[in-house]
């Protein structure tokens, strides 16, 4: 059975990462407007601005999987684990990912959209 390159796995996992918090930010975007703040749009702006960035990468992932011929694909999900099917260079490969440690890295990413260009405050 053939196996995913070093490159081929980080581009998969990059993808899977970037689409699941490109969904939760989308959400949250949608909620936001219903949420009783008094200054909402500096919210509104920063889950804008911080959409755009991630559209742009995901994008670029998109082209480099094309490129590989690489497809990825939600097969099925419960409350622990979510199951991915990888098509890859004529060869099927079935992954599943804990979700806690999905939702951690995905909380990670978000951290760092929003922090993109930014000094640490010391």
């Amino acid at each position: 059975m053939a196996k995913l390159t070093a490159s081929e796995e980080r581009l998969t996992e990059s993808y899977i990462l970037l689409e699941m918090a490109r969904k939760v930010l989308e959400i949250d975007l949608a909620r936001m407007d219903q949420t009783p703040l008094k200054l909402k749009d500096p919210y509104i702006r920063l889950l804008e601005i911080t959409l755009h960035r991630l559209s742009r990468k995901l994008y670029s992932t998109k082209l480099e999987m094309k490129r590989l011929g690489l497809k990825i694909q939600l097969n099925e999900y419960d409350a622990t684990f979510s199951e991915y099917t990888i098509f890859f260079r004529g060869y099927v490969l079935t992954a599943k990912y804990l979700n806690a440690h999905l939702k951690n890295q995905v909380s990670r990413q978000i951290e760092d959209l929003f922090t993109y260009g930014k000094k640490e405050v010391q």
